[in-house]
């Protein structure tokens, strides 16, 4: 089984508010539940474990309060914090299968975790890095945060509880589920004209049609 990493410790200085960034409220929910919900809802997570750092003690509160297993890291950076977590719960155990996702996708639905983990079984590499067509972005007026060549890492990962640089394979999946994560007030607007785009008023609507059509 996968034990997923949700990454909740980075400053979020870009949205420039007071809030921390995991729990901005989205569709009636702050956004890391919607990330959590989709992990419960996969049945290849064994379990949920939620990184936070001193940068986000509201959202350490929050997880703790409704019982979900919480790790503090030193919040030096998204690499440094998952090799301290890493080497603090895996000392001996460098084949435990890690999926890695930021709680800033609010989009991301279980169907799109079942179908990454589904190509993690075929891979015969350690390491998967999901990535998503730069020409995606681009037909839906989006800006991508990092370009690689011809595609945008989607913060979703999959690697072996091990410290150190693994062979990876880059799965490429338009999907703009993955390509919409908030880093910024101008994101937020990006996720309003995705769902206006669709015919939807919120957030919550979106969820509700995801549902309807996997009926």
């Amino acid at each position: 089984m996968v034990t997923a990493i949700i990454m909740a410790g980075g400053k979020g200085t870009r949205m420039g508010g007071k809030i921390e960034k995991p729990l901005i409220e989205l569709g009636g929910m702050p956004m890391i539940q919607h990330v959590i919900n989709t992990l419960l809802n996969s049945k290849g997570i064994s379990d949920i474990t939620i990184l936070t750092s001193p940068n986000t003690p509201k959202t350490s509160k929050y997880a703790y309060k409704r019982g979900y297993s919480v790790f503090k890291t030193p919040g030096i950076g998204y690499i440094e914090d998952l090799q301290y977590y890493i080497s603090q719960c895996f000392p001996h155990n460098f084949n435990k299968i890690l999926l890695t996702i930021t709680a800033d996708l609010p989009l991301i639905t279980t169907e799109i975790i079942d179908l990454i983990l589904l190509e993690y079984k075929k891979s015969k590499k350690p390491a998967m890095c999901i990535a998503v067509p730069v020409e995606l972005f681009k037909k839906n007026g989006l800006k991508p945060s990092i370009v690689l060549g011809d595609v945008v890492p989607s913060g979703l990962n999959i690697l072996r509880s091990k410290n150190k640089q693994q062979d990876e394979e880059v799965v490429k999946l338009e999907k703009i589920e993955l390509a919409v994560n908030i880093n910024s007030c101008d994101d937020i607007v990006d996720l309003e004209n995705v769902l206006n785009n669709r015919g939807l008023k919120n957030l919550g609507d979106y969820k509700w049609l995801l549902k309807r059509e996997n009926l």
